[in-house]
């Protein structure tokens, strides 16, 4: 699957999470620097292609899924990754 611009700055700001966190789509914002709306778009995306999933809580908290962890480290993702996270996505395969 190949990803948006958008889509591949969110799930870097997810892949750097520790498992047991998540971030709501306004903290992602921030995160990806993008536009709500442009960021609900892109989670919504990810979470279509089962790259990310949404809490059932209020508000929704958005993880990154194995897959999702796969593909921000393939070679034409890494570059949205921060230089110091990226070496500890792919080593660990958490953002610990």
């Amino acid at each position: 699957m190949a990803l948006t611009e958008p889509q591949a700055k969110v799930l870097a700001a997810l892949a750097i999470l520790k498992p047991t966190q998540a971030l709501t789509v306004r903290e992602l914002c921030g995160h990806a620097r993008r536009a709500e709306a442009a960021t609900r778009a892109a989670v919504q995306g990810l979470a279509d292609s089962g790259l990310a999933h949404g809490s059932r809580t209020v508000p929704v908290g958005w993880r990154i899924t194995d897959h999702g962890r796969s593909l921000i480290n393939a070679r034409p993702y890494r570059e949205f990754l921060p230089r110091n996270d990226a070496a500890t996505v792919s080593a660990n395969g958490a953002g610990q």
